[in-house]
């Protein structure tokens, strides 16, 4: 136990932290995480003064506005300062949709506590996010009265560059997809091109997130080493410090560019702290790594223990970082004399193993919350993740070379051709017969999950005793899912 204390310090302090949280989360003592979002104003009609933190989101009949409540302008004003999701109403003069970043707005409308969808305490979930509920704002009860300048916010930068994409002439169904992967920007995915993702186990791909951010890492790697060859160079302190510094600023630079959405945030913080510790000549990916970044995280905003977000891809990369050494050990490492057999070998390898540490460190969570299970994840990450990797670098080639004629337009048709290969991949797994599986956990079952897969690990180190914790915990599911 001495030992593990001296070679883990970061998870003596992220346990304790997230203890606390769950029970202030869960106990309301002695603070509840919730308390700046209760409002004393739901379900009343009142007049406010608001302004846009975000660009409208089109829906059926509304556009959807994230605003924050400056203050109450009723008999007096009041000052407020709480956020909301205001559903506009859209009419033929399309005044709802031309709305931008930084607008001011006077509306009448009653503020309401999100509900119950099946299983899923949307108010709860709103509140989790800082927000204190949604409001319906009919076409004739609001009006703009200002605009805040907002040339630097990051959102702006996300939006032109979603403008820039929408000149280059891709169809609408590949345009979507190359928002959502590059920029992040998710609201012109055609809705079966996002079914298609969810069902075939793909849907990481569509949210901007660690996979986008070591994709963008990597190229600024090796751009700035030359494609690997100045290696040794690296190595030199000078050279080491100055590249080192030009890649934080390249992965911050990235996550501006998205609007600096918390999973980007997230995976730049975490290839910082990478990055720093390679600078300074330490062990650079590992469990205290992750546990660094997660501390940060959760001391600048603890409510993102209770983020899905947060949970699946810390989830997912614990479980790459525990269980991909233990997978390779059983990979045969050579198949040939020949070295570029034996790097075909890794390049297939490789990727199904990291598929599948990181499918066993989400699926108890993902089963949780979204009540399925993904039968063909494997052969959906072996297409689809080289075909992203093509699509994310395509679509940056695109931004910055675009509009030069005749290599501007190849670039743009190749990647829209990738693009629409990966669409018609998953839609084609989609179709599969038991493309997937309903199932429906409760939270011990998800622990009883976790409890199975780390002690299966543990017995795989040729410590074969804990192959019996692994099995009661099995054994614990299945007693748990025969009687709910």
């Amino acid at each position: 136990m001495r030992d593990w204390l001296r070679t883990h310090p970061m998870w003596v302090l992220l346990l304790p932290l997230i203890s606390g949280l769950l029970v202030c989360r869960y106990t309301q003592w002695p603070v509840s995480l919730v308390s700046d979002t209760e409002f004393a104003y739901l379900d009343s009609t009142h007049t406010y003064r608001t302004v846009v933190r975000d660009y409208p989101s089109p829906r059926r009949r509304t556009q959807r506005v994230e605003a924050e409540l400056l203050s109450l302008e009723d008999s007096q004003t009041m000052p407020l300062h709480q956020r909301a999701y205001l559903y506009i109403a859209t009419d033929s003069t399309g005044r709802a949709a031309g709305l931008a970043l930084g607008d001011t707005l006077l509306i009448r409308t009653a503020v309401r506590r999100g509900g119950m969808l099946g299983r899923f305490d949307y108010g709860d979930y709103l509140r989790m996010q800082g927000l204190v509920g949604t409001a319906y704002v009919p076409k004739d009860a609001w009006r703009c009265i200002g605009h805040n300048e907002t040339r630097w916010h990051p959102r702006v930068w996300q939006h032109r560059l979603s403008q820039r994409l929408r000149q280059m002439g891709f169809a609408p169904r590949e345009l979507g997809t190359l928002e959502a992967l590059t920029l992040g920007y998710k609201e012109d995915i055609e809705p079966d091109v996002k079914r298609s993702f969810q069902t075939s186990g793909a849907a990481h791909v569509l949210a901007v997130s660690g996979l986008h951010t070591g994709i963008v890492y990597m190229v600024l790697w090796w751009l700035l080493t030359g494609f690997g060859r100045r290696k040794p160079l690296y190595e030199e302190t000078g050279r080491r410090i100055a590249l080192s510094l030009l890649l934080i600023s390249g992965l911050w630079g990235y996550a501006l560019l998205t609007g600096m959405t918390p999973s980007v945030v997230r995976s730049a913080l975490m290839l910082t702290i990478v990055q720093i510790a390679y600078m300074c000549r330490r062990i650079a990916i590992s469990m205290n790594t992750l546990a660094t970044a997660a501390l940060i995280l959760l001391l600048l905003r603890p409510r993102d223990l209770f983020s899905v977000g947060f949970q699946l891809s810390f989830a997912a990369v614990a479980a790459i970082l525990m269980l991909m050494p233990l997978m390779l050990a059983f990979k045969p490492q050579s198949l040939s004399i020949r070295k570029w057999i034996n790097k075909g070998w890794a390049y297939i390898t490789d990727p199904i193993i990291v598929s599948i540490a990181a499918w066993l460190g989400t699926m108890p969570l993902m089963t949780y919350y979204f009540g399925y299970v993904s039968n063909y994840f494997l052969l959906t990450n072996l297409i689809v993740l080289p075909l992203a990797s093509i699509a994310v670098t395509g679509g940056f080639l695109c931004l910055l070379l675009g509009t030069v004629p005749v290599l501007g337009g190849v670039i743009c048709r190749l990647t829209e051709g990738v693009i629409w290969l990966m669409n018609t991949a998953t839609g084609w797994i989609e179709s599969l017969p038991g493309s997937q599986t309903a199932l429906h956990i409760s939270p011990l079952m998800v622990v009883l999950l976790y409890g199975a897969i780390v002690c299966g690990a543990l017995a795989l180190q040729r410590k074969l005793w804990w192959a019996i914790p692994c099995a009661a915990c099995l054994v614990g599911f299945c007693y748990e899912y025969t009687i709910v």
